[in-house]
């Protein structure tokens, strides 16, 4: 193991241990009226319906074409195991990009206030998406299952630590499954009935209750006539920020544990 990849295990467990932080108590409760409305407009099943979509739209729009190019290697594949540094370079490119794309698309919708969420939601899910799927690829992960991308929107999306840590534990049972290991069969249905009982964080549902709560809170200023729009960028780069190193601390993680040099970064208490 060198000394970027030490360095990288630490920050590992750094970002286990942070508290997740939308905003603060008193930004709550000055907004709490705001965000209620917001709520209205942010539903379970906006959110759900937007996730259910998603997935193979990201999954047709992603290209790896830059990704090889700029890894300087022929298959997804050689980035398994080639350098975590070069793969964390990547990484940067693809979650820069995708804060600016979130912040420029926020812009426009926001500008439109209440009407404009539905749709503002839509393309930032859709965004998430992407991001996930883009982050994968940089570390060598060409072929994610949806689940897996729930779970990292999960993390991403928790209201507390209690919460991000025990989504993350999950990821691991559902990175099991998902990143084209070979298990047998009784090895499988074990890892199928835990995947299941965490169901909550790994379903559309599940997952667009606590994302939907997530979004309502960033989103509670957006309805603010002129300013709507301002907020609106600002709001949506927050989420792709957290989203994007949710993703990369945890396919950091997969890289390290594949690669052998250790067995699993743990969430301290």
């Amino acid at each position: 193991m060198n000394a970027y990849e030490k360095k990288q295990i630490k920050a590992i467990e750094l970002w286990k241990r942070q508290e997740p932080g939308i905003a603060g108590r008193a930004f709550d409760t000055v907004t709490a009226p705001i965000t209620w409305l917001v709520s209205k407009v942010i539903s379970t099943t906006l959110v759900q319906g937007a996730i259910e979509g998603a997935d193979f739209i990201a999954q047709s729009a992603t290209d790896a074409k830059d990704i090889l190019r700029d890894g300087g290697v022929s298959s997804i594949d050689e980035l398994r195991d080639k350098d975590l540094q070069l793969s964390d370079r990547l990484a940067d490119q693809v979650h820069n990009w995708s804060t600016a794309a979130s912040g420029a698309f926020g812009g426009v919708l926001g500008s439109t206030g209440v009407g404009g969420v539905a749709l503002d939601i839509g393309a930032l899910i859709t965004l998430s998406f992407r991001t996930i799927h883009k982050i994968g690829l940089c570390y060598g992960y060409e072929r994610l299952n949806k689940q897996l991308v729930l779970g990292v929107l999960s993390v991403s999306s928790a209201a507390n630590r209690d919460e991000k840590k025990t989504a993350t534990e999950l990821m691991r049972d559902v990175e099991t499954l998902t990143i084209e290991e070979v298990l047998e069969d009784v090895a499988k249905d074990a890892v199928l009935t835990r995947v299941a009982r965490g169901g909550a964080f790994f379903t559309a549902r599940g997952v667009g209750k606590r994302l939907g709560q997530n979004l309502a809170k960033r989103k509670a200023l957006q309805v603010v006539p002129l300013v709507g729009g301002v907020l609106s960028g600002a709001t949506n780069i927050s989420f792709i920020t957290d989203l994007g190193w949710a993703a990369r601390r945890i396919f950091q993680e997969r890289w390290l544990i594949d690669n052998g040099r250790f067995h699993l970064v743990a969430v301290n208490e």
